[in-house]
This record gives C-alpha cells, structure tokens and sequence, in this order.
C-alpha cells in the first residue's frame, strides 16, 4: 500500500510538472530544452525554477545573476535549482550594479552578476587614439581575472564618430586585432540626450558625487569594488596598465 501511494504521488508530481513545462518555453517562443535539460525525466534548470516560482518572462532574464542571487548554481537540475537564499527574490543589490544591459551578441546581462569582483568599467571605440587601450586592457583581465578582476567594455560613438561599426563589426575587430576575451556589451550612448541609465548613473553627481561628471573621451574607466560602490576613476587617455592604476586595482582585489 505504502509503496503504491508513493509511485502515485510520484506520478502525480511529474505529469503536472510536465504538463506545465512546454507552456512556459511556447510562450516565450523558445523549445522546451531552454528551460529543461531532459523533459522525459522530468528535470528543470534554475531557468524554469524562476518561470515556476515567478511567471516572469525570459526576455530580460540573466541565468547567471539571478542564480547568484537565488543561491544556487546557474546550471542546478532537480531539487538543487531551489533558491537557497532566503531573501530571494527581493535580494538587495548595489545601486551601481542594479541595471540590467545587453551583451555585444543581444543577450540579456544583469550587472548584478558581478557583485563580489572589482569592475573596471571602460567605454570603448576602434578607431581611436585610444583604441590601442584594448591591448592594456586584455592583459590586465589575463593576469587578475582568477583574483576577481572583471573588465566591461561599452563601445560607443559620441566621440568623434570613432565607433561607427555594429556590434557584429566591433566584436570581431576586437577579437581579431587585440584578442579581447573580457566581456563587451551592445553598443550604447554614454553622454547627452538618451545616455544609457548605467552611465547617466556612473556620470551625474547625484549618484557618483565622488567620480562623476560627464565621459570625456572614449576609454573613461570607472572603478567598482566588490561591494558594488564606485570606488575611482580613470582618464581616458591614461593606460590602465601604469603602475598607479594597477595598484589601485590591486588594492581593491586584496579588500575582502
């Protein structure tokens, strides 16, 4: 008797599970596999744990941030993709990491997702004098990435109209000519009229009074520390791999 309650409570589980799964991949126009790694078997990812949880659409979701948030593994099956944290999902995140941006290739970012990493902000052009920076810039992600060092990379044209291309284009030049590995994100405007709010945040003095004022140049660098508050700022014409900028990077990587 005991053993035939249990096989029917786990067949009552699984066919309402999976009845309910293919509705939430059809309605954001995705196959059933972007939310569940193996449907037969009745397993989810945290991707569909969120969908279950909060009937919030995908179009803006960032597995990585909101699994860091929930406290789980952005690639958790079963039981493990249950948020662990209990505050989850009104968790609390740093006003100069709480915005939500699109990566060079269109997908969905929540800069929330480095929180905890010192970010070194930097927005970019490739037919700059400055464009070389690329160079620095690769080499100081190579050597402090494993320390926790994050460099993001917001291409821009206000500048002269150095920064013409797509992002398709400046995702290849950069590839191409300087080897970036560090992520790059869709191009923006990072001054004047429709300025992206992550830079309108990192530029008035309002909300940055210690580091803000407006971009003046392709390659302005912004600092964050791992707990998400604006910690300085770099002209745009210094190289970030002098020996001042890098001990204050790496003053910020030895802060716990």
């Amino acid at each position: 008797m005991r053993t035939m309650l249990l096989t029917s409570a786990v067949c009552l589980v699984f066919i309402s599970a999976a009845s309910a799964r293919p509705e939430y991949a059809k309605k954001e126009g995705q196959k059933c596999s972007y939310c569940h790694i193996n449907y037969a078997a009745g397993y989810f990812t945290y991707r569909g744990m969120y969908y279950r949880l909060h009937n919030r659409s995908f179009a803006s979701f960032d597995n990585v941030a909101e699994a860091r948030l929930a406290g789980v593994k952005p690639d958790s099956l079963g039981a493990a993709s249950s948020p662990t944290n209990p505050e989850y999902p009104n968790v609390p995140v740093p006003a100069a990491l709480n915005f939500a941006v699109k990566d060079i290739q269109g997908n969905p970012v929540k800069l929330s997702r480095y929180e905890g990493s010192v970010v070194l902000v930097v927005n970019v052009a490739s037919k700059c004098g400055n464009t070389p920076q690329y160079k620095s810039l690769e080499a100081l992600y190579e050597k402090y990435k494993d320390k926790g060092l994050v460099i993001l990379g917001f291409p821009a044209n206000d500048f002269g109209a150095q920064e013409p291309g797509t992002d398709k284009e400046i995702k290849e030049f950069c590839e191409a000519t300087y080897k970036v590995a560090f992520p790059m994100f869709s191009k923006i405007t990072v001054k004047g009229e429709g300025i992206a709010p992550f830079y309108k945040f990192l530029t008035e003095k309002a909300t940055n009074p210690k580091f803000g004022g407006p971009i003046e140049w392709n390659f302005a660098k912004f600092l964050i520390n791992r707990k998400g508050e604006i910690a300085g700022r770099v002209k745009a014409g210094t190289d970030p791999m002098i020996p001042s900028v890098v001990a204050e990077i790496e003053k910020l990587l030895a802060a716990k």
